[in-house]
């Protein structure tokens, strides 16, 4: 009887310890902001960098947001471009991924996860950029600064 109520007791312990693990997983949320660097601020994108370590199946920095072209009231007239928000995350120098996600008159809800697909790596930094690109094959395209976040 003694040691059912053990084996029990044991059994429920580690089902506690199962079920808090991703709760006890290192997270840091960092806020972003990058734009198109023209004095229109016709491209922008904010949002939160959430840096997700500890017992996971693989490091991730999830990416929520938006990224806004041409959405705001602005004495600037449209024009026939479209913006693009490029994140890539890095481990040291290496870039191990990527997202873009793309505007064009518009406000976007960006939502993803960026992480090293070959490795069980951590990102340690994502770069953002805001870019314009022109509708029509000719035309001109320009870009932001890019904007850097370290992981906490």
């Amino acid at each position: 009887m003694r040691v059912r109520a053990w084996l029990v007791s044991g059994a429920v312990a580690a089902a506690g310890l199962l079920t808090t693990q991703p709760a006890m997983a290192a997270q840091a949320v960092v806020p972003f902001h990058a734009d198109s660097g023209d004095p229109c601020v016709r491209g922008v994108t904010e949002g939160t960098l959430e840096w997700v370590d500890g017992p996971v199946v693989r490091p991730t920095v999830k990416v929520d947001g938006y990224l806004a072209d041409e959405a705001s009231i602005s004495p600037c007239s449209l024009d026939r471009m479209y913006s693009t928000a490029t994140f890539s995350a890095y481990k040291g120098s290496t870039l191990v991924d990527s997202q873009t996600a793309k505007a064009d008159n518009e406000k976007v809800p960006i939502s993803f996860a960026l992480s090293d697909p070959v490795a069980f790596t951590s990102v340690d930094r994502v770069v953002v950029q805001v870019c314009r690109f022109s509708s029509t094959p000719t035309g001109i395209s320009y870009c932001g600064k890019a904007a850097e976040y370290k992981a906490p």
